[in-house]
Order: C-alpha cells, then sequence, then structure tokens
C-alpha cells in the first residue's frame, strides 16, 4: 500500500505568491480581542504583518 502522505506524490507547489515586489508566506492572525476576528494573514519574510489602509491585516487569500 503506498502512503497518501508521500511528499514525492504530492503536486508541484504553487508559486511563491509576491506583494509589491516581495516574497510573502500565509500566517494565522487572531485578532478577536480587536474584532478582526481569526483568519491567514500575509506576512513579509522579515516578519512583518502587510497592512491595509485601515491597519488591518490583509488576508493571504486576497494576495
Amino acid at each position: 500500500m503506498v502512503s497518501k502522505n508521500n511528499p514525492s506524490r504530492r503536486g508541484r507547489k504553487d508559486q511563491d505568491k509576491l506583494f509589491d515586489g516581495k516574497k510573502v508566506k500565509p500566517v494565522l492572525y487572531v485578532g478577536s480581542h480587536v474584532g478582526h476576528g481569526r483568519y491567514m494573514a500575509t506576512q513579509e519574510e522579515n516578519g512583518k504583518l502587510v497592512m491595509d489602509k485601515e491597519g488591518k491585516p490583509i488576508p493571504y487569500s486576497r494576495i
């Protein structure tokens, strides 16, 4: 029996996402205490969250 979790059997990784020419990655944002809820936000490689004009982290799915 072949394992479904074998990395060699998985599909090709999607390309890295870019925001303003910088690589970004998804990170769990928990903003429940300020009324933002909980979602996957966008983070630059240096650890800084990518914010919109209102100061709320941009969801990773919007990139």
